[in-house]
């Protein structure tokens, strides 16, 4: 059976068409009234210029059958990247006996795409600054780029997952296809990184090493960015999954693979790596809301301290209390233990009393097996028990 396909090709315009063609380095060589011709090296294609001719439909069709071949992709494939909306798409491929119908257990499917959401998160704030690991994946920019990402229609081949990245065209940049630029859109440069920090995964994984992660970070692998991709392994526990980025059409496409192929076996420690590099790490600006559940007078040590440089009554300056966080990315974490100031830890201890929850921003960091919230500021008792 042919499926016919005729309305999606006069759909097709040649604007559309000959944009894709200049974004890989095709040149225009010569046109007239009804034809352009553009050649990349030896090869030449042709594209007709007048959509209402009767023959339209049936010429697009075989230039985008030569295209396809060229590019090493399926024509169907060609055409649905050229009839969305503008950006590049990142396409998550599952090879699993799982999806050998093309199809996913509506579990694994929320799953995977979850990861994916929040591995374009990870990549767009290692994108503004390279951490080991983001406390709030909440950045103002990183959150506006996903607000303009759409999910593409899923492909079959296993099952392929799409979503398609807002990218700007350029405007005079032609000929900076392969070259970061403080002009290259926010999108295209997340993709950059994202495609490059998991091929830095995949080779790292490829050697069957693990304790090298931890020292990606300057490529853009965040721990958050490996929780995300461990998420994503293929139902069953085999198979393989693939992560390609089919470049935007307005926009010259970046040299190099844009394929990375990760086995099952590859998935496996990347969860255990990622909270190796959040026990790392110190976030400033960490905030805490959730109700106290235990308080604690300070460490004598720091009483005997105090008792030394003469002030009175010190060992009532100061308290430890252990909050349990009820929303946010601090609900991860379980317990959080904060050092308080003497006017304070009254606040806690009122508040451990009545059962109302507080709040207080510091800079997180793990002691030991503890969560520690140090130099701790605005701690405060939520008005009431059900407000943030």
């Amino acid at each position: 059976m042919k499926i016919d396909l005729r309305p999606e090709l006069r759909a097709l315009s040649p604007v559309t068409l000959q944009e894709q063609l200049r974004s890989r380095g095709w040149q225009e060589q010569e046109a007239t009234p009804f034809v352009v011709v553009y050649r990349r090296g030896t090869d030449e294609l042709d594209v007709p210029l007048r959509a209402d001719f009767a023959d339209y439909a049936r010429r697009v069709e075989e230039l985008l059958e030569v295209l396809a071949e060229l590019e090493g992709v399926r024509p169907t494939e060609l055409l649905e990247s050229l009839v969305q909306p503008e950006g590049d798409t990142l396409a998550l491929r599952v090879e699993s006996p799982v999806t050998e119908t093309g199809t996913i257990p509506l579990d694994d499917s929320l799953r995977i795409r979850h990861g994916m959401k929040v591995m374009v998160l990870a990549a767009a704030h290692s994108a503004l600054s390279p951490q080991p690991w983001f406390a709030r994946l909440t950045q103002k920019d990183p959150m506006a780029l996903l607000a303009g990402v759409r999910e593409g229609q899923s492909q079959r081949g296993s099952f392929t997952m799409r979503c398609i990245v807002p990218v700007s065209p350029p405007v005079g940049q032609l000929g900076l296809a392969n070259v970061q630029s403080d002009r290259e859109p926010y999108g295209r440069t997340v993709m950059r990184l994202l495609l490059g920090a998991l091929e830095s995964v995949q080779q790292v994984r490829s050697r069957g090493d693990r304790d090298d992660l931890l020292r990606l970070c300057d490529q853009g692998v965040s721990g958050n960015l490996l929780a995300a991709l461990a998420t994503m392994s293929p139902p069953g526990g085999s198979g393989g999954v693939e992560v390609s980025v089919s470049w935007a059409r307005n926009r010259p496409a970046p040299k190099g693979s844009s394929r990375v192929h990760f086995p099952s076996q590859a998935f496996d420690g990347l969860m255990e790596a990622a909270l190796a590099m959040r026990d790392r790490v110190k976030a400033k600006g960490f905030e805490v809301t959730g109700y106290v559940t235990r308080l604690e007078q300070a460490a004598p040590a720091a009483v005997r301290g105090a008792r030394k440089v003469g002030a009175k009554n010190q060992h009532l300056q100061s308290g430890d209390v252990i909050i349990a966080p009820t929303e946010g990315d601090a609900q991860e974490l379980g317990n959080v233990s904060v050092r308080l100031s003497h006017q304070d830890y009254q606040e806690a201890i009122e508040a451990h009393r009545t059962g109302a929850r507080v709040h207080v921003v510091g800079t997180l960091e793990k002691t030991g097996r503890r969560w520690t919230l140090s130099d701790p500021t605005g701690f405060e008792r939520c008005a009431d028990a059900s407000d943030v």
